[in-house]
């Protein structure tokens, strides 16, 4: 007779976990929360500033920088202000990269450039403006939307393994200890 009583040698039972990958609306850390504005805040304006600094050095107009910083901090403001709008029916989570972040990005990109044309078009002319539009264009989808994908990133990696599998899990590498209502896997 086996330690389980049923006649068969006892054996160690294994339990294992695929998660469902959390997207779109079933995403474990946005639930039952609005947009962490602590994070989007701060998050965003570093952005933009780095944005502006990287098309102040690229333009050499370094000396000028203050112009293109009021622009995109105004710029940005207005985004967040109208995503939240669009977005507020909706769980608003203006952290998330689709479609809040793009959202954001997109706003902020064509506002900024107006700003710009209206302000500088004139001293530069349209070929510059342009280029400078499709560069300033590529770093607020890489900055606005960049750090929110590896935020959600980062947060899908932590919640995809809800605390009790993973610590059941860990007791099994550690020492292949048997649980009590464990499930039997067919097969083995």
């Amino acid at each position: 007779m086996s330690a389980s009583g049923n006649g068969h040698p006892s054996r160690q039972r294994r339990i294992s976990f695929t998660p469902a990958l959390p997207d779109g609306a079933d995403c474990p850390w946005t639930r039952g929360r609005r947009t962490r504005w602590w994070l989007v805040v701060p998050s965003d304006l570093v952005a933009v500033v780095l944005v502006a600094l990287f098309g102040a050095a690229s333009t050499r107009t370094m000396g000028q920088v203050v112009t293109p910083l009021w622009q995109a901090v105004l710029a940005v403001g207005i985004s967040w202000g109208a995503t939240w709008c669009l977005r507020h029916r909706h769980p608003d989570h203006l952290e998330m990269a689709l479609p809040e972040g793009l959202i954001i990005a997109g706003l902020t990109w064509v506002i900024w450039t107006a700003l710009h044309y209206l302000t500088d078009l004139a001293v530069t002319g349209v070929l510059v403006a342009v280029s400078w539009s499709l560069m300033t264009g590529t770093f607020l989808i890489v900055f606005l939307a960049g750090w929110r994908w590896l935020y959600g990133y980062v947060r899908a990696h932590d919640s995809l393994t809800p605390r009790p599998v993973a610590r059941r899990l860990a007791e099994q590498e550690q020492g292949g200890v048997e649980h009590h209502g464990a499930r039997r896997v067919p097969g083995e």
